[in-house]
């Protein structure tokens, strides 16, 4: 009984310090050298230059308003009146007028936004669509 207390003790003891090692190692500063070859350069400036042409890509709006035109509009000049700095747009969707607003390229940009917008527009949902760039 006596033997295993003190074989465990030392087992125990030599992981302990292995361990320990193991750990110290981890934390030196290293360098990370990243190779690509011109095919793959090439292409990335390929790809930089067609999203340059790209007027509109997937990404979500914030929508405040359905209904008629008439509210949709009058909903349009109370929203640009309390936040001016974000983008609306109407969209007429057989029979409803909607009011869509802002153009975030994540759903967490949209989330975010609307944190201050549901204080004042309760019903507002994000919706993934087609966004202007800027």
């Amino acid at each position: 009984m006596r033997h295993s207390s003190k074989l465990y003790f030392f087992t125990t003891l030599i992981m302990a310090l292995f361990f320990q090692n193991h750990l110290l190692a981890q934390t030196e500063d290293g360098v990370v050298r990243i190779e690509s070859s011109a095919h793959v350069d090439q292409m990335v400036a390929q790809k930089k230059e067609y999203n340059k042409s790209l007027d509109k890509i997937n990404g979500f709006k914030i929508q405040i308003y359905y209904g008629s035109e008439k509210e949709c509009y009058e909903v349009k000049e109370e929203f640009t009146s309390l936040f001016p700095e974000i983008a609306t747009s109407i969209i007429f969707s057989t029979p409803q007028w909607k009011l869509q607003i802002g153009n975030y390229r994540t759903r967490l940009e949209a989330d975010h936004a609307m944190v201050g917008i549901k204080k004042e527009y309760p019903s507002a949902i994000v919706l993934a669509t087609e966004i202007d760039l800027e």
